[in-house]
């Protein structure tokens, strides 16, 4: 690739992608901060000399996990490496990150010109992998690095796959394995979901390239070989499973049945701003504008695309990578459950919505075929449009707007404080790594005091020794302690460790009687009495060892024969002196890189020009922040606010869906939040309905632990939270105008409430009423009031005995928005237009919604003498006594009069 055009006119593009990595911090991802965490165990492990950890001691608040025995160890590695070198965690992790980015679009551009594609396509293709919604969501918004490893070492492992069933070398062979081994020691679930490709992969190539079927031998021969070199890793972790909580995965909200996608998601087009939602839904799709760039190689494949050898191994492709890609969105869809369900090991993907990674992958080839599909005239032109909507596609993804995170020197208490806050203790997600024999969750340990002053704990519990006891320390380090103790009599022992096969514990060299402490998951001893060296040491089982020792020598075995191949011999002489004179001279190399610039095309010079100035000006960076919402109005939200609550959060506007309901019916209020500064404390929500006239009283309410279900203390001050609420009209609520009252209180004590800025009142009226409808009689002919305000409806009752108080209804419409609160008056007159009794109601005209229907019931004394009455009904302003008049065609009159007569009996 070194001497391809196309693979250095790729780097500027991809590294338009990589361009976040630059801003000091990492992005505020979900999961980024567990795997920075990781890597700061593997470093301290490695300082004690601990190449290859099985246990994490300082997990769990020091109490210890086994995370390395069933997470794969490589990027820890890869960004333990940086920090041994002295680099700052943050850096060292977005070296191997940035690394990974090319490495991942290099495979790709490899494997599409393996498969006969021009340099414009495997171009193409490689930015559409590195560009590809789930790739750029995994590094800059889910965070889970090793996925995002995995999933960059899967084109290579295809392509030396490829080349080792095609030309059946040793070197082909031996690099293969080492990448499927490198695929099973990044992420465990990636390499599950990559075996049927590999698999399918390797009987394509035989059948495109028209190999003999003995081939396939060589395709075994690789994967039990690159089994072999990880088989110290995935053995154990399959085998050990049932002694840890790893079905705390198969239910909850990690079943998998609560995540198949549908194919409007899976074809949708990724955002193309940045909203700041802190609680943003899963963008989990495949990227419309990446599908509709695949289309051009659909067409080719439909039409006659040649019969040189060439066109059939790319017509052969295009075939594979659109079965593949078919397959891997029926995987996604609910109708794939039950092979979900009966396959072993599946379910524990969690998540159908990880095919998306492969899948880009399929994608991505398909789109690199799509620009070979055209006429040559229109490659070029092709090519810039396809690289622009890649970038332009993913710049939704690209920057996360959130605050970034320093972290420089984390401590191994930074570790518990992350643990405690986010509630992710053995940096798991729901504690699945705890030894069987755990029981419920972890809050804290008795050691975390000696993590805070920088100390290496000392397990051995103190308390736990008879009276009378002594003990000395000898040694500490993380896996390996001694102490000197000296027992009056008997002792049984606890150790702060969970106990887990590996921890052993020594009497004078010679194994203790040892067992669980129930509930706790805590390591017991019993120790004789006397004075005696006690040991606490965890170490590596036969089967681990054997397994270590089985991998080692497959590595080392492997490497000699690559030395073997490769020896000194066969480096000599004329091929070696070619090679010197070659790179000794220098301008030869100016002339034939001069010459080269010369022989591209127009297209190709434009593409190393834009894509070198759109890297040198942060041209993505600058386009994300001309798109880039406004904090304090977030889109969605019908009515924008600034109410601050005690200087610390502010409601920042509201949707209620719909304007009205009926009892027996549900309101979806959104709210919009932002935290002004970080907090520690936990706050909670409250939604509470009261009627606008009578007596205070609480009608119903909605109140959420969590607002926008993420914890205060998690706000990032550069986000809005969307508080979703479901109001629910109990049955019996009578049908008005309802005030909507919105406030904080402390998750731990409710009755403390925080005070609104300025005003001082523990909760804020939204400025919309809910209308709680009933149907009105409607009146028939149009009656509107200044036009402003429409009578829709008048329901009284046809008779009613004398001296009876008695109840009408009105129906009354906003026609526009309103800016004075308007004063309802119904008078009882009678046949001579004498007012009998009469009710004048204010009502908060500047807070009705506009074209809903607003029932009023209105009292009215009983009326003492019988006969015949009207109804008129009209508006003012009060103080001024400034009616609204009626719309007439002939004249305006400042009330109406219902023309239903009411008898007084």
């Amino acid at each position: 690739m070194a001497q391809e055009r196309g693979f250095w006119l790729m780097l500027p593009w991809v590294m338009l992608i990589g361009m976040p990595m630059f801003r000091p911090g990492l992005p505020p991802t979900e999961d980024g901060m567990i795997h920075a965490y990781r890597v700061l165990e593997m470093h301290r492990l490695w300082q004690a000399g601990i190449f290859y950890p099985r246990w994490a001691p300082d997990l769990a608040f020091g109490l210890g996990a086994p995370l390395f025995h069933f997470h794969g160890p490589l990027f820890p590695w890869l960004a333990a490496a940086g920090m041994a070198l002295g680099l700052p965690l943050e850096v060292s992790l977005k070296i191997p990150l940035a690394g990974l980015l090319l490495l991942g679009s290099a495979g790709v551009y490899g494997l599409a010109r393996r498969w006969g594609l021009s340099e414009r396509a495997a171009l193409v293709a490689a930015l559409a992998f590195a560009s590809a919604p789930f790739r750029i969501r995994e590094l800059y918004w889910q965070g889970n690095f090793p996925q995002y490893l995995a999933l960059s070492l899967l084109p290579w492992a295809l392509l030396t796959l490829h080349q080792a069933i095609r030309e059946r070398r040793w070197v082909w062979r031996f690099a293969a394995a080492g990448s499927i081994a490198l695929l099973l020691l990044s992420h465990n679930i990636t390499a599950m979901l990559s075996a049927p490709l590999l698999a399918g992969y390797g009987l394509g190539v035989i059948v495109a390239e028209r190999l003999p079927v003995s081939r396939v031998r060589v395709g075994l021969h690789v994967a039990a070989l690159g089994i072999g070199l990880a088989a110290f890793f995935v053995i154990p972790a399959i085998a050990d499973r049932p002694l840890v909580h790893l079905d705390r995965l198969l239910r909850g909200e990690y079943d998998f049945r609560k995540h198949f996608l549908d194919l409007g998601s899976l074809f949708s087009m990724p955002p193309l701003y940045d909203d700041r939602l802190g609680n943003r839904r899963l963008i989990l799709t495949l990227g419309l504008h990446q599908v509709l760039l695949a289309l051009p190689a659909v067409a080719w494949l439909a039409r006659e695309g040649g019969n040189d050898q060439g066109s059939d191994r790319r017509r052969a492709l295009a075939i594979g990578c659109g079965a593949v890609l078919a397959g891997m969105v029926w995987m996604m869809l609910p109708v794939s459950q039950p092979i979900w369900e009966r396959v072993p090991l599946l379910a524990y993907a969690e998540f159908p919505w990880r095919w998306l990674g492969p899948a880009a992958l399929s994608l991505a080839l398909l789109i690199g075929l799509g620009v070979d599909a055209l006429p040559p005239r229109a490659q070029g032109l092709w090519m810039l449009f396809a690289c622009g909507m890649l970038i332009v596609g993913s710049l939704g993804l690209l920057y996360n707007g959130g605050t970034h995170t320093r972290l420089l020197y984390p401590s191994l208490s930074d570790l518990h404080a992350y643990e405690r806050w986010h509630r992710y203790p053995g940096l798991t997600s729901v504690g699945e790594l705890f030894p069987r024999w755990v029981w419920g969750e972890i809050e804290g340990s008795p050691i975390e005091e000696a993590y805070r002053a920088r100390e290496e704990p000392i397990r051995l519990d103190r308390a736990s020794l008879p009276p009378g006891a002594s003990v000395r320390t000898l040694k500490l380090g993380p896996l390996d302690q001694r102490y000197a103790v000296d027992l009056p009599v008997e002792g049984n022992l606890r150790f702060y460790v969970l106990a887990f096969p590996g921890w052993i514990v020594q009497v004078d060299g010679r194994p203790a009687p040892m067992w669980v402490e129930a509930r706790t998951g805590w390591l017991r001893a019993e120790i004789p009495a006397g004075s005696h060296e006690i040991r606490l040491l965890f170490g590596s089982l036969p089967q681990w060892r054997l397994l270590e020792l089985f991998s080692m020598g497959l590595a080392i075995s492997g490497f000699w024969r690559l030395i073997a191949i490769w020896r000194p011999g066969r480096i000599t002489g004329s091929r070696l002196r070619a090679v010197i004179t070659r790179a000794a001279n220098f301008s030869q190399h100016v002339q034939a890189i001069g010459g080269a610039w010369r022989a591209w095309s127009a297209a190709e010079r434009s593409m190393l020009l834009i894509g070198g100035l759109a890297l040198l000006g942060q041209v993505p960076y600058r386009l994300w922040l001309a798109t880039r919402v406004t904090l304090d109005r977030p889109p969605g939200a019908t009515s924008h606010l600034q109410v601050d609550y005690a200087g610390r959060i502010r409601l920042l506007g509201y949707r209620m869906e719909p304007a009205d309901a009926t009892p027996g019916g549900q309101v979806r209020l959104t709210l919009w939040w932002r935290a002004l500064r970080p907090m520690d404390d936990q706050y909670s929500a409250y939604v509470h309905v009261y009627p606008v006239s009578g007596e205070p009283r609480l009608a119903f309410q909605s109140d959420h632990m969590h607002p926008a279900d993420v914890p205060t203390s998690a706000w990032d001050v550069e986000r809005v939270y969307q508080d979703l609420h479901l109001l629910r009209v109990p049955e019996g609520t009578k049908p008005g105008l309802y005030r909507i009252r919105v406030g904080l209180y402390e998750r731990l004590n409710p009755g403390s409430r925080l005070r609104i800025d300025g005003s001082g009142e523990d909760g804020f009226d939204l400025p919309q009423l809910l209308v709680i409808a009933r149907p009105v009689s409607p009146v028939m002919e149009p009656i509107v009031f200044g036009g402003k305000i429409r009578l829709a409806g008048v329901e009284a009752p046809a008779e009613v005995p004398a001296g009876t108080p008695w109840e009408v209804w009105l129906a009354f419409e906003a026609l526009r928005p309103l800016d004075v609160d308007y004063t309802l008056f119904v008078h009882v007159v009678d046949r001579e237009g004498n007012v009998e009794s009469q009710r004048d109601l204010w009502q908060p005209t500047s807070r009705w919604p506009v074209g809903v229907e607003i029932p009023l019931a209105i009292s009215l004394d009983g009326l003492s003498r019988p006969g015949r009455y009207a109804l008129r009904i009209g508006w003012y302003k009060w103080p001024e006594i400034l009616h609204l008049l009626l719309d007439l065609p002939s004249a305006s009159e400042p009330a109406y009069v219902h023309p239903v007569p009411i008898m007084v009996r």
